[in-house]
């Protein structure tokens, strides 16, 4: 069948049935299936493997995980659950893992988070998500382009290294936000530069709920692979995750990172702030004695000198004049200022 679109977010008439797209592979040839009647004919055939890519959002995909007798009771639950958190789990000589990936959106920023659940065994692959995955769509047009697979530890394999590069393309971008608002910052050119960082520190806590990887029990798992998982297989499942792992540091440094752009933010608004007082209070003590003199001429008393002195008003005017510069002066003095 002709390939209908690239882009997953063009609904390809197999998704009605929760079915985003499936490859038989046979001697590291793909063979492009459609429909649920071609997916149960192909992993009944006996040769070669499946990877069968679903949507969770379609009830029809997750009905085919409750019965499907081809994966683990328990890990059936696992495979159609809502769990984000990020782990890699050897289980009766399958794979299942849960792993973190950003949304296919129109959109080019890469701030929306998806998640994509991996199940593998010798002679089938089921990847499932919610949203349409980025890692998920390049791994399927590299397999349309011609890309020869060695089995489906293969794919595994390269589908978490997949899902590892997009997370640390997100991480770049992130990065490189972190330097923008970090220039602004050194710049003096603050504006909404606490808006972009607030939400880049959002974005950041996330992911990193997300990646929160249990290291001990996945390097367990990359330790003692499958055993459908030849020893290639296994070294490239190890750079994989120590990839992932290397994503996860990024992403701390970033944190930290983050975390001190906003406190040099906050020092930078308070200097501001103090700066600004203390010209108010500096104003204040300098007008404090005008504004004494002023008062006592202001009284409307018997007796008060200048009532019938022409030039009474100009004499006043230079005696508040007078003392604000006394004071002024005189709180330089004191290095007030």
């Amino acid at each position: 069948m002709v390939e209908l679109a690239r882009n997953p977010l063009v609904e390809l008439p197999e998704r009605r049935d929760g079915i985003v797209f499936c490859y038989h592979v046979v001697d590291g040839k793909n063979e492009r299936l459609i429909g649920w009647d071609a997916v149960e004919a192909a992993m009944t055939a006996g040769h070669g493997f499946v990877w069968l890519h679903l949507d969770l959002s379609v009830r029809r995909a997750r009905e085919w995980i409750a019965q499907a007798h081809a994966i683990p009771e328990d890990l059936r639950v696992e495979l159609g659950s809502s769990d984000v958190r990020t782990r890699l789990e050897s289980y009766q000589g399958t794979l299942f893992g849960v792993f973190t990936d950003m949304q296919y959106d129109i959109d080019p920023d890469l701030t929306e988070i998806s998640t994509v659940r991996i199940f593998g065994s010798e002679q089938l692959v089921v990847s499932a998500r919610r949203h349409p995955s980025r890692s998920m769509d390049r791994l399927r047009r590299t397999l349309h382009d011609g890309k020869v697979l060695r089995g489906p530890a293969d794919l595994i394999a390269t589908m978490l290294a997949h899902l590892a590069e997009t997370v640390e393309m997100a991480v770049v971008e992130l990065i490189d936000s972190l330097d923008d608002i970090e220039d602004r910052l050194l710049e003096g050119r603050r504006g909404s530069a606490r808006e972009d960082l607030g939400a880049i520190r959002r974005f950041a806590v996330r992911l990193h709920r997300h990646l929160a990887l249990k290291r001990r029990a996945v390097f367990q798992v990359c330790a003692r692979p499958p055993a459908f998982f030849a020893e290639e297989d296994a070294t490239d499942l190890r750079e994989a995750i120590e990839q992932l792992g290397a994503v996860v540091d990024d992403l701390v440094s970033a944190q930290e990172r983050a975390k001190l752009l906003y406190e040099e933010m906050a020092a930078q608004q308070a200097e501001v702030a103090n700066r600004n007082l203390l010209i108010l209070s500096v104003l204040t003590a300098v007008f404090m004695p005008m504004t004494l003199v002023t008062g006592v001429f202001g009284m409307n008393v018997a007796g008060l000198p200048g009532l019938v002195a022409p030039h009474a008003f100009w004499w006043t005017m230079l005696l508040m004049a007078l003392v604000g510069v006394l004071s002024f002066l005189g709180l330089r003095r004191l290095n007030i200022f």
